[in-house]
């Protein structure tokens, strides 16, 4: 028994797996949980408002900065501007393409420069968050500013939503055409080329998955408890994804979290 734990310790280590990270997810029906954009244009200043937020975050709140991994995916079709007509505009061919692009993605990939690397209880903690951004089918690199807050459960928290709780606050700057967003001649001046983004959410891992390769949905590749694969594309070689490993080492992997053996 005790040489069979030290192989299993070996391996975690060997594989980097974050055994001791939590997994925090959103309720995609609370409305609070939002992502908002500003275009602050000579002519004219638009704000954008989204909601139906999706967002799966794994980390450990007694050190962050130890392979965080998670995703935050914003539906496109879900802005509205306060005009019909400019979200139609927003949402079509020309502009943002939701029919073929249709969400706005960032994949945390990792966290540095905590004023924390433990999340204390109500503690508010700043870090830049490092990842990928995506949008208009053009993926880039990015650092994002970042608040986070961790809230152990307690009668006070479960008025907002059960289990300990993980809030996100997050504002960075794009600009349209790294992204390959052109913007009209007509509305020249109307829409500026650098855009602010803000999200805001609270996640809950009573809405998580212990398992970071999800258990929660038939296809792991394509289930929202998978912070890594959620594209079929990217579950093979994704570095952050735990389950990436080669056939035989899943099957006789103790530490494998992706279920070694079928039920």
């Amino acid at each position: 028994m005790k040489t069979k734990l030290v192989i299993i310790a070996f391996l975690t280590l060997l594989l980097g797996i974050n055994l001791s990270a939590q997994t925090f997810s959103v309720d995609t029906k609370d409305g609070r949980n939002q992502a908002s954009f500003i275009s602050d244009a000579p002519f004219e200043k638009i704000v954008g408002l989204a909601s139906g937020l999706d967002a799966t975050v794994m980390l450990n709140v007694n050190d962050i900065t130890q392979k965080p991994m998670g995703k935050v995916l914003v539906p496109i079709k879900s802005i509205k501007t306060g005009i019909d007509l400019r979200d139609e505009h927003l949402r079509s061919e020309n502009w943002l393409n939701a029919g073929k692009y249709p969400y706005a993605e960032f994949q945390l990939t990792g966290i540095k420069n905590p004023s924390s690397q433990k999340l204390n209880d109500g503690q508010r903690v700043n870090a830049t968050l490092v990842g990928k951004f995506s949008v208009h089918g053009v993926t880039k690199n990015i650092e994002v500013p970042a608040t986070l807050i961790y809230f152990k459960e307690s009668e006070k928290t479960k008025a907002k939503a059960p289990g300990n709780l993980l809030v996100a606050n997050a504002d960075f700057n794009i600009k349209l055409s790294d992204y390959g967003v052109k913007i009209p001649d007509m509305v020249v001046g109307k829409v500026n080329e650098d855009v602010k983004i803000t999200t805001n959410f609270v996640s809950s891992d009573a809405n998580g998955s212990g398992n970071p390769c999800g258990t929660c949905g038939p296809k792991k590749d394509e289930n929202k408890c998978n912070p890594c694969s959620i594209k079929k594309t990217e579950t093979k070689n994704n570095t952050c994804n735990p389950c990436a490993m080669k056939n035989d080492e899943k099957k006789e992997n103790p530490c494998n979290p992706c279920s070694p053996k079928k039920k």
